[in-house]
């Protein structure tokens, strides 16, 4: 019996997988990395500049070991990790420079996997590929019947350089799409997967200046459903919520893709329709209208008709001392005060 993967559990594998935990294990095994390129250099006589080589190495275990003194949040960030592959990277290039060895097989095998880690998109895939090259290389070895310790030694010093670039590359996608998830979250309205208030906020600023930019029209919808009040009331606030999804959804079947929906708190919402006089406006926030009116929801006491009051302005008609956002809230209102389940503008307001 197969188990289905879901996305709830693909979250926590992550969230194991790069973990604070498993990250400092991986800023650990660099002591690998770290203590070949010391060792390169300790065991090459007659270093050229061999006091600038050895601070050098110096500086650099002096550098990593104090890592382990910074505070957990520190060490565990994406930032660190960049400059520990730079670091790493410059000091065993380095080491093979000054002692002769740039021409070596480990440092053709080294520089192989930075370079396949980077097209890295599967921790199964990195530790495959390090099982893969060490494995490689210690068959070469075998072949040429090299089996000296310093040689053999560099088979599990490729195992683990190969799992840490490729973790880091992986940690790296996962830490830019979770923080791209976080903004994008904090951009929503949890409820009806909407825009919310702080991102139209953003849009209108945006849309705002550039219709002023390049004398552009802009129009705006202001949607507020009607009696909503009542139905939370009679029915409770779950079918209040199912009221607003539906309200929302629709809203966002029936605008254009250039067009900006959100809600703007509580069973408000707004549209911003760039490139838009506000005749055109009105046509818009009617189909919005008749479009909800035509979707009753069956609920247990039978279908709940939901009717909108919409109110529209533009930046054609727009007063220095109003918003765009205030008057298509004033155009609401005088929708309301007319009977509801209608749209007006602005613009007819006595």
């Amino acid at each position: 019996m197969t188990v289905p993967v879901t996305l709830a559990s693909f979250v926590d594998i992550s969230e194991t997988l790069f973990g604070a935990g498993n990250k400092r294990t991986i800023i650990q095994l660099r002591w690998v990395v770290i203590l070949a390129s010391s060792s390169l250099l300790a065991s090459t006589n007659n270093l050229p500049g061999a006091p600038l080589v050895y601070a050098f190495a110096l500086f650099h275990i002096l550098t990593n070991a104090s890592l382990y003194f910074l505070q957990q949040q520190t060490i565990i960030s994406h930032r660190v990790f960049s400059i520990l592959i730079i670091l790493d990277t410059l000091a065993l290039t380095f080491s093979l420079i000054v002692t002769g060895n740039v021409g070596s097989d480990l440092y053709l095998c080294y520089f192989l996997v930075i370079i396949i880690a980077a097209f890295w998109q599967d921790i199964r895939w990195s530790l495959t590929f390090a099982l893969i090259i060490s494995l490689v290389y210690g068959s070469f070895l075998f072949i040429a019947e090299k089996y000296d310790t310093e040689l053999l030694l560099r088979i599990p010093f490729l195992f683990i350089a190969s799992l840490f670039y490729g973790y880091f590359t992986q940690l790296i996608g996962y830490e830019r799409s979770r923080r791209e998830k976080a903004e994008s979250e904090a951009r929503k309205d949890f409820l009806t997967s909407l825009a919310n208030r702080k991102a139209f906020d953003e849009q209108m600023t945006l849309e705002r200046e550039r219709a002023r930019r390049f004398s552009r029209p802009l129009s705006l919808l202001m949607v507020d459903i009607d009696n909503f009040k009542a139905v939370n009331d009679s029915l409770g606030h779950e079918w209040g919520d199912n009221v607003l999804r539906m309200v929302a959804r629709t809203i966002a079947t029936t605008i254009r893709q250039t067009d900006f929906a959100a809600r703007y708190g509580g069973e408000e919402f707004v549209v911003i329709l760039p490139e838009t006089e506000v005749d055109d406006a009105l046509r818009v926030g009617d189909r919005i209208r008749v479009a909800v009116r035509e979707n009753p929801i069956d609920t247990p006491r039978g279908l709940l008709l939901i009717t909108v009051s919409i109110g529209a302005s533009s930046n054609r008609t727009t007063t220095s001392d109003r918003s765009l956002d205030g008057e298509a809230d004033q155009a609401l209102y005088l929708a309301k005060r007319r009977g509801k389940d209608r749209v007006e503008r602005f613009s007819d307001i006595a």
